[in-house]
């Protein structure tokens, strides 16, 4: 075996990458792709392999040229886009037949509930489910909503977590893996062609966790910028609250006064949305997930999931360095560990029948920022 290759199989970012990054998308190798039982095995050490050259390989210096031409990385993001532009058509029109996926619909109707005016109440999708977004992301994404382009979120979200990486000092390398690294998984496509805004969900954090790790004070239109995205953050889910309350320890020996405002602008958000959902809880609000866990996990699965979040963000927190590449890596243990918990909870909970595994897309979230780590972690010194 080549040197390269047995450094990979002891760095564990390539084990990571493997589990984030294609556990998502086990569910579509098992529902859609012919011989299951050999494409899976097949399409995990495939990736496992393009990690590894990726990081200690071949494609080192190919990745470092590819970095460094912007107009193959815009082509690469174009055909992505053009992809989806034509794709999501497609999947969206299965809801005339009562089929397909009705995340899109959740996020765009509430949408463009709020551009014309209209209180957002939270009304059932074509397939019976409410929606799970909360009132700042759906602002956010309603751009797209009513212009018709949601097809572009994912891309577009690809592109904003080039940008960063790059900014960062990520460099070449950094910002080629950002592109690359997202969509080597099946989920990455399957998910945004039929409008999820799980990775997007991802993107935003890694973006958030920038903006956090930034080390001179605030302008005021900063710190107005910021307090807007946690505000956005912590109500794409109700859940993801938690991650933003996180991100204020992570902020408190580096900037406190920006601590205290995430953790502020986190606190408000939660108080508004449980007084203004809190009556109908169980209803068609976002609130509505905490009484569907609470249905498939039970109290157990639920006490689990808190312990392992609370565990991870602790983990995180006495690993952050001066580095921006441990804040990402920190971001994605604060998402992937409960993520992970509460995925395989609900597999349990459905018997174990992987090809109606859909909340193994609840991983995606995590890809952003891990992406993220990686690309900067693997910048030359």
């Amino acid at each position: 075996m080549d040197c390269w290759a047995r450094r990979a199989l002891r760095d564990w970012r390539v084990w990571a990458l493997a589990f984030t990054i294609q556990v998502p998308g086990v569910r579509a190798l098992v529902r859609y792709a012919p011989w299951p039982a050999f494409v899976l095995p097949a399409a995990i050490a495939i990736s496992i392999l393009t990690y590894a050259a990726s990081l200690h390989g071949p494609l080192v210096p190919w990745l470092r040229r590819w970095g460094s031409r912007p107009l193959a990385m815009a082509g690469t993001l174009c055909v992505i886009a053009a992809i989806n532009l034509f794709a999501y058509p497609q999947a969206d029109g299965l809801k005339l037949q009562g089929r397909g996926s009705d995340e899109d619909n959740a996020l765009i109707e509430v949408a463009d509930r709020l551009v014309t005016g209209h209180r957002p109440i939270y009304v059932a999708t074509y397939l019976g489910n409410a929606p799970s977004a909360g009132v700042g992301w759906a602002l956010l994404v309603a751009p797209l909503a009513i212009t018709r382009t949601y097809a572009l979120l994912t891309p577009l979200s690809l592109a904003v977590l080039v940008w960063i990486v790059r900014r960062a000092g990520g460099g070449d390398s950094g910002a080629a893996l950002a592109l690359l690294l997202p969509i080597t998984s099946p989920a990455f496509w399957e998910l945004s062609v039929t409008g999820s805004d799980l990775f997007a969900i991802g993107v935003l954090f890694a973006a958030l966790t920038a903006c956090a790790w930034r080390s001179r004070r605030w302008r005021f239109g900063e710190f107005v910028g910021v307090a807007a995205l946690v505000v956005v953050a912590a109500t794409t889910r109700v859940a993801f609250a938690g991650v933003t309350a996180c991100l204020s320890i992570f902020m408190w020996r580096r900037k406190r006064p920006g601590a205290l405002m995430v953790a502020a602008a986190t606190a408000a958000v939660v108080a508004a949305e449980m007084w203004f959902w809190w009556p109908d809880r169980e209803g068609a609000t976002p609130l509505y997930l905490i009484a569907k866990l609470v249905r498939l996990l039970d109290e157990f699965g639920i006490t689990v999931a808190i312990v392992a979040a609370i565990s991870s963000a602790v983990w995180a927190s006495t690993q952050l360095d001066e580095d921006i590449a441990t804040w990402w890596r920190g971001m994605w243990c604060l998402l992937v560990v409960p993520l992970a918990v509460i995925s395989i909870g609900v597999l349990a909970a459905l018997g174990w029948g992987v090809a109606d595994w859909q909340a193994a897309g609840y991983l995606e979230v995590a890809v952003a920022p891990l992406a993220a780590y990686v690309g900067m972690s693997s910048r030359p010194s």
